[in-house]
């Protein structure tokens, strides 16, 4: 489909701990969830995006401008897009037909993560394939309910083993995935749906991958 965004992920020199230096996500350019969608409330929290990756994984780094962060959900696989969330929906290989993983985290770092062709035809991936995943969050437990500061980060690593495991490749030099990323807070004091690539739905859905924008790896 013409018309849809593209960024470049690019190499980094060596793998690093989470959430790595301020001042080498501040040089990476970063990609925006800057469209606002489905609701009319004026409400549109600030989110900047920076990826990068290596042989083994891929690192996510999110900043997040919100008023009155949520969080509630604390166990994996939890419903954590009615808190303060930030979504990655990819499809490393869409030549395959595997489908695209979702990941999503809470402003506290709970995950819920998925794989599948559609909304409607999800298979949950347990924690077992997630082995070397790491992610760090500035907002610290114990929290619940709402959050006093109006600005949280959060980062994690992506080993790409689990794209070999599901897509039987995890080679991603020289590739180009399909990919959204999103806001949301199905619960927050005021509701929102965000989104990188713009989502043509008449209903929030966020599970539409023909709208995904290109990620192209270094």
């Amino acid at each position: 489909m013409e018309g849809l965004p593209e960024y470049r992920v690019i190499r980094a020199e060596s793998d690093f701990p989470v959430p790595g230096e301020p001042s080498f996500w501040r040089a990476i350019p970063a990609l925006k969830v800057s469209h606002y969608l489905w609701l009319d409330n004026g409400y549109r929290p600030y989110v900047e995006v920076r990826l990068c990756h290596s042989q083994q994984n891929l690192y996510v780094h999110y900043d997040v401008f919100e008023a009155k962060i949520r969080v509630r959900y604390t166990r994996f696989q939890d419903p954590v897009y009615k808190d303060s969330c930030v979504e990655f929906f990819v499809d490393p290989f869409p030549e395959k037909k595997v489908g695209y993983i979702n990941l999503e985290t809470n402003a506290l770092g709970t995950l819920l993560v998925a794989i599948g062709p559609g909304r409607n035809r999800r298979t949950p991936i347990p924690q077992a394939h997630l082995e070397g995943f790491e992610i760090v969050t500035s907002v610290k437990r114990p929290v619940s309910g709402y959050h006093g500061a109006e600005f949280w980060t959060l980062a994690y690593k992506l080993p790409l083993s689990l794209f070999e495991k599901y897509y039987g490749s995890q080679t991603m030099a020289g590739r180009a995935a399909r990919a959204n990323f999103y806001k949301c807070g199905d619960e927050t004091e005021t509701p929102h749906f965000g989104a990188w690539s713009p989502v043509q739905s008449p209903q929030p859905d966020f599970h539409r991958p023909e709208f995904f924008g290109r990620l192209v790896f270094e």
